[in-house]
């Protein structure tokens, strides 16, 4: 029997954080230039990077972030909904989309219980 060192990402987990880089491309492509100062449209996307490498590794601070972050940007979407564009619709299914992946399916509850296995 071949023993892996490593664990494989799920793909809800992959398929969250492959949506969390492009839905947040944009908007950090618009801050970087114009807009908001370029430093935080920087830090905004080393945020969104660190972030995406958590979830890659299975850090539970990584989903909670992750999902605290998009749980803001769905209220606020919904709040501001009169005057969203087809962008702003968008960037609430995204998060959506993302707070579900991280949440609902097992493989991804267990992802971010899971000891990583020992070398």
């Amino acid at each position: 029997m071949i023993e892996q060192s490593q664990r494989r990402i799920p793909m809800p987990v992959a398929a969250a954080v492959v949506i969390l880089l492009v839905a947040t491309a944009i908007p950090a492509g618009k801050m970087l230039t114009s807009g908001p100062p370029r430093a935080t449209g920087l830090i905004a996307g080393l945020l969104v990077l660190a972030l995406a490498y958590g979830l890659w590794r299975g850090s539970g601070r990584a989903r909670f972030w992750t999902t605290v972050f998009s749980t803001v940007g769905v209220g606020n979407g919904v709040v501001m909904f009169a005057r969203a564009d087809a962008l702003g619709l968008l960037q609430i299914v995204g998060a959506s989309v993302i707070i579900g992946l991280l949440l609902v399916p097992a493989s991804s509850r267990q992802w971010f219980h899971d000891l990583p296995v020992e070398e």
